[in-house]
Order: structure tokens, then sequence, then C-alpha cells
């Protein structure tokens, strides 16, 4: 442990993987306690490094990128699963198809049309799941996590305490709109 101006909270600052090391910990991937025993500190250290250097629109950007990934990732692996299961789909179609043709070849009528109506349950199956699955495909992103809205709070809030005067006025606009007015940015509800 050294004295409070021996600078160990610069130590996270100069490694290469301070990045991942401020997304590891707001993801909950790793303890500050980890983080300190991986850089040689105290985790008073980690911890005044977080609050000097990691900000609020830091945190957020990091948790909605994470989210996004998330949902990208899930949304793939759903696309993969709908592509498969329209695969198997289409496969039947075609067995069907074959079986009616081959039908028809031997002149039977009546196996023909138990294989058209096999056909006709099956396309209607197609289309009820690809229309099923297409509107389950549905991602909802939070404004407040979006990296362009972080900015414009900032630019906002520069504004708001360049020109006071623009205070009021703009939280009785945020209101008007149901816009989120919190207590965490100075009431500015940005």
């Amino acid at each position: 442990m050294g004295n409070k101006n021996s600078g160990a909270t610069h130590t996270i600052s100069l490694r290469p993987d301070k990045d991942e090391i401020v997304r590891d910990v707001i993801l909950g991937k790793r303890t500050k306690l980890e983080i300190a025993a991986l850089c040689g500190i105290h985790e008073s250290n980690v911890t005044r490094y977080f609050k000097k250097h990691v900000t609020e629109e830091m945190h957020r950007e990091i948790i909605a990128e994470d989210r996004m990934n998330r949902v990208e990732k899930a949304t793939g692996v759903l696309n993969s699963e709908r592509l498969d299961v329209s695969r198997s789909y289409e496969s039947l179609a075609r067995r069907v198809d074959a079986i009616i043709t081959q039908a028809e070849q031997n002149d039977d009528p009546a196996f023909a049309l138990v294989g058209l109506e096999s056909l006709r349950k099956v396309l209607r199956d197609i289309a009820q799941l690809q229309g099923k699955l297409a509107q389950n495909l549905t991602v909802n992103v939070s404004l407040a996590e979006s990296k362009e809205w972080i900015v414009m709070r900032e630019i906002l809030k520069e504004v708001v305490d360049q020109v006071p005067e623009a205070r009021a006025p703009l939280l009785t606009a945020m209101r008007h709109h149901a816009l989120s007015v919190t207590k965490d940015d100075q009431g500015i509800g940005l």
C-alpha cells in the first residue's frame, strides 16, 4: 500500500487491457478485487480509478453495447433455427410433391388426391410458421441506452450549463413529451 499520491490508481490507465478491465467490471465478469490482484494494487485504488475515470455515460454505453451484442447473437440463432425449420418443411413439401408425381404417373388419382391434400397442409404449415417466426423477431432498444442519446444528453447538459435560463423551458418540454426527468443529473432529466 502506498500513500495517497503514489499513482497506484494510474496503474490501470497504463495497462493495454484497461478497456477490457472496465467492461468486465461493469458487466460483472470480474470483481474489483480480482482486478486489484491482477494489477498488483489495493482494491480501493481500483474503486478510485472507477470513480475518477469511468463516467456514467461510459457505464451506460458499455451496458447498451453488451445488450445489443446479446440481441444480435440471439437474433442470429433464431434466424438460423428459422432457416432450419424452413428447410425441413421445404424438404417435406418436395417429398410430398414427388409422391404426387409418382401417383399421377401410375394413374392412381385417389392417391394423388391424398398427396395433394397433404401438400396443401404442409404449405399451410410453412406459411403459418414463417408468419409466426417473423412476428416474434422483434428487438426493443431503449433510447436511454443508445450511444447517440448519451451524446445528445451531454450536449444538452452543456447548453443548459451555459444558458441556465434554458433549463426550465427544456424541462417543461421534456415533461410534455414524456421524456424521463431524473435527479441523477441535477434535474436536467436528460
